[in-house]
């Protein structure tokens, strides 16, 4: 896939959604597809994320990091190009810039899915089911609120939409007799697939920083915040588990495969450096091509001062500690 020159860097991708905003991550993927000898091994993501990893895997089958950024590129410009898409988005998105009601208004029924054209179109199936990079698209099963990850075996244009379906506006998206909304209610984005196999690297693309440094007093603000609190909370909560497992099998002698796994996992982090809100100009809802392209500038320049500061780290130690994240945000109950 690269260049034979280059030393192999393996990692493995965590992505999570969030509509428009997903071409934060489309820039970030770009940067690091720059990255002479990165190897792609898996990657789990959710909604605009699980867009951007199937992307990214198709083109990476096709010819390399080349044929990566050459797909992302295409999906996002044909998304620009969409009016219908772009409505789509725009009304979907409702949820995080305006705080509109759910369920919808008598009169506004739930319709199919319009970004079904756009995927049927672009991705095929039977090449990604056979690629190389391991791919974990997570949906919520509606009947139970249960977390479902397609694998590549079970890999559909359904299984791609149920990741990204908000159910406000449209239909539950069926697959084998189960009903599935959006994966961001159940994990944005799911570590554990990405645990027990492959490297020790593990890279997660968020789309907000993990502190929000506005309270908002706006109606509009507040549902937006609430909104991206509510998608983040399932990664928040698996991400805690993890440095509290690890923190447990610390200086422990006979560790299980698991437990030594987790020793060795190497986390690294790339968010934002500031909110992507609707307040700030970026709107999960505009997908006009100026935005989009505003959107992957700000992607590129995170992972550009990400690979400044870590791209050494890769192979060697964590850029981002899991225990410092663990003690920053713990607060014990006080007496």
């Amino acid at each position: 896939m690269q260049g034979s020159s280059s030393p192999r860097v393996p990692i493995k991708l965590a992505l999570e959604g969030g509509g428009a905003h997903g071409a934060f991550t489309w820039g970030v993927l770009d940067r690091l597809l720059e990255v002479p000898g990165l190897e792609i091994e898996s990657i789990s993501a959710t909604s605009s994320g699980a867009m951007n990893a199937v992307a990214l895997a198709q083109g990476w089958q096709r010819a390399g990091a080349p044929g990566a950024r050459e797909t992302l590129d295409a999906f996002w410009l044909a998304l620009a190009r969409q009016n219908v898409v772009a409505d789509w988005w725009a009304v979907a998105a409702g949820i995080f810039s305006q705080g509109q009601s759910w369920p919808p208004a008598p009169g506004a029924p739930l319709t199919a899915n319009p970004l079904r054209p756009l995927v049927e179109e672009l991705f095929d199936i039977d090449a990604l089911r056979a690629g190389p990079i391991q791919l974990q698209l997570a949906a919520t099963r509606v009947r139970d609120g249960a977390l479902t990850l397609f694998d590549n075996a079970r890999l559909s244009h359904d299984a791609l939409l149920a990741s990204a379906c908000l159910p406000q506006w449209f239909a539950a998206v069926e697959i084998d007799g189960e009903a599935y909304w959006d994966g961001g209610f159940a994990g944005n984005p799911v570590l554990e697939p990405l645990l027990a196999t492959g490297g020790h690297d593990l890279l997660c693309v968020l789309l907000q920083p993990f502190d929000s440094a506005h309270v908002p007093h706006l109606a509009r603000d507040i549902a937006e915040l609430a909104a991206q609190l509510s998608f983040s909370g399932a990664f928040r909560r698996e991400l805690r588990d993890l440095a509290l497992r690890r923190q447990r099998i610390e200086g422990r002698l006979a560790a299980s495969a698991e437990e030594r796994r987790l020793r060795r996992l190497r986390m690294h982090v790339i968010t934002p450096l500031e909110a992507l809100t609707t307040r700030e100009g970026y709107s999960a809802a505009d997908t006009r091509w100026s935005q989009l392209q505003a959107l992957r500038e700000l992607g590129r320049d995170a992972a550009e001062g990400w690979c400044g500061r870590h791209l050494p780290d890769l192979g060697q130690r964590e850029s981002f500690s899991l225990q410092d994240w663990l003690a920053a945000t713990s607060h014990p109950l006080s007496g």
